[in-house]
């Protein structure tokens, strides 16, 4: 079978021309290629981080150990190494069992090892390391913490209660270029170590960053103080942004987007306040109380010679009357009313919080009338709730913006565009290109080998009705040798055959040399054919080929 496969390859090859067989030879070499490089890309490892953080001496004899091991591995910066993903637990393992890293974060791992012969002092300081380097590597998970260090102190046991030491923590931590630590990360970093410490309160921890500056001391009072501040500031900025969403939506309703800039800034008032006060107010409707005094007196008396001048001091002029008698009349009346006083007493208590100031600058662009300012001023003061009275700032400006930046932005982002749509269509048109030749190329090989295989395989079995016979008489005889008829056919057919080929040689080698179209190989080849069938059935039927042949023999004898 190998043998048939190798003759029909070679067949085809020498029936390809030359820019058949380049073409050929690059198809197979391009295949190799990709496969090759397929193999290369599947069997190349994912590499995933088995270290980071590490001082120079830790990665070298990290390094080495792994070299020594052969096992692969990468370096991304001097404190980060990389090994295959499939062995990173392994290298951990590995390398813990070297006792490595030694100046890094180690954890309770400490107590891995044997411990037999350590003193209660060595387990203690263990102990202290293990907790440090587990509150290290917790710590390091933060997305703003570069590098962190812990420092416990954590006294003996005293048998007294009130002669016992707290415990103290002090962290370092250095901070990744462009982020910080604020006021709610920092009190839970000293929440965090407090209550991983026994007895350790967060009063007791102070936190300082790379550069030496003081994050958290362990106040009480710093740290209400600090809660208080930040839950302050961050209510004035949602009070802020609040209003910058509302007037900038208005704003780009009107004007549409881009075209304007606002900024707000809210002022509250935190003080907790409590008015008592209390109003009179007298309604005449009501009496309360009404009481009435009548006096009168009258009666008589002797004429007495008055004091001269004393008739003008009296209240009420009476006659007087020299020498006789006169007549006396008094009379008096006194009233008192009591109204009802109607009195309001009012509590308030006002709670912190409420706005204080508002500052609001908005910028718009294209807007040149002050008539259209105006309308926007009095919507942009209704929509962010400006109050004049209570001392808020608004301040509406039109300017024309510089839109130099995002035109150019645009051309960039439309050249792009425009680049990405000339390669994809060049894509496109590569790949229909690649299709349609490999088609074409496909479409010619195999007509080249349908052709080359109709020139190499001929038909050396015939039916019986176009077997070619030397004569009639031994047509006739095969015909009444019933014993065997197909394969006295078939042999029939293919001696018939090999004469005729056999004659056309001698016709074609007589043909002088350099006339087109001779065909000596190939009859040569049809010969080879001819004989593996003449073998072939010989060795299958021998007792037919005698009969044939003898039957040949006789009719040439006659």
């Amino acid at each position: 079978m190998l043998a048939n496969l190798g003759q029909q390859l070679g067949s085809f090859w020498q029936h390809q021309s030359r820019s058949r067989r380049i073409s050929l030879v690059v198809i197979s070499l391009a295949v190799i290629v990709v496969v090759v490089v397929f193999l290369v890309w599947a069997s190349t490892p994912t590499y995933a981080v088995a270290y980071r953080g590490l001082s120079e001496s830790d990665a070298g004899e990290i390094v080495q150990k792994l070299e020594e091991a052969k096992i692969p591995y990468r370096l991304k910066d001097t404190g980060t190494i990389l090994v295959p993903s499939d062995k990173v637990y392994e290298v951990r393992l590995k390398m813990a069992r070297e006792g490595l890293p030694k100046t890094s974060q180690v954890g309770f791992e400490l107590f891995s090892n044997n411990t037999l012969g350590m003193t209660e002092f060595t387990q203690r300081v263990n102990y202290q390391r293990a907790l440090e380097g587990e509150l290290e590597r917790t710590i390091s998970n933060l997305e703003a913490v570069e590098m962190v260090r812990v420092h416990l102190v954590l006294p003996e046991k005293s048998l007294l209660a009130r002669d016992q030491v707290p415990p103290t923590a002090s962290v370092v931590i250095k901070e990744k270029p462009g982020k910080y630590l604020d006021k709610a990360q920092v009190r839970a970093i000293t929440h965090l170590v407090a209550s991983s410490v026994e007895g350790l309160t967060p009063e007791n921890v102070v936190i300082v960053d790379a550069e030496g500056n003081l994050l958290a001391s362990g106040s009480q009072d710093e740290t209400t103080t600090a809660v208080q501040a930040d839950t302050f500031r961050n209510a004035e900025q949602a009070a802020a942004a609040e209003i910058q969403r509302s007037v900038q939506n208005l704003l780009n309703s009107v004007l549409g987007p881009n075209r304007s800039v606002v900024q707000a800034q809210v002022v509250m008032d935190w003080t907790q306040r409590e008015l008592t006060s209390q109003t009179f107010n007298p309604t005449p409707a009501a009496i309360r109380s009404s009481q009435k005094i009548t006096e009168s007196y009258t009666g008589g008396a002797e004429a007495m010679g008055g004091v001269p001048g004393a008739a003008s001091n009296l209240p009420t002029p009476v006659p007087v009357t020299q020498g006789g008698t006169q007549t006396v009349t008094y009379q008096r009346t006194e009233e008192t009313v009591n109204y009802e006083i109607t009195q309001v007493q009012t509590h308030e208590i006002q709670a912190p919080g409420q706005i204080k100031r508002i500052s609001l600058s908005v910028l718009v662009d294209g807007v040149d009338s002050p008539e259209q300012l105006q309308v926007l001023r009095s919507a942009i003061a209704a929509a962010a709730g400006i109050d004049e009275t209570r001392g808020d700032m608004l301040a509406v400006e039109s300017m024309a913006f510089d839109r130099t930046y995002y035109e150019e932005q645009a051309k960039e982002m439309q050249k792009s565009q425009q680049t990405d749509l000339y390669f994809r269509i060049g894509e496109i048109v590569l790949a229909v290109l690649l299709v349609v030749g490999l088609a074409i190329y496909l479409q010619r090989v195999f007509r080249n080998l349908r052709l080359a295989s109709g020139e190499a395989w001929i038909t050396i079995m015939k039916p019986v009705s176009e077997a070619a016979l030397p004569t009639g008489a031994g047509a006739g005889a095969m015909a009444g040798a019933g014993a065997r008829p197909s394969l006295s056919e078939n042999l029939a057919s293919v001696m018939g055959m090999l004469e005729q080929n056999q004659q056309a040689a001698l016709q074609a080698g007589a043909a002088p040399e350099g006339v087109p179209g001779r065909p000596k190989a190939r009859t040569s080849q049809e010969d080879e054919q001819l004989q593996r069938a003449l073998a072939r059935l010989a060795e299958e039927s021998p007792a037919t080929v005698a009969e044939v042949i003898q039957i040949w023999l006789n009719e040439s004898g006659k």
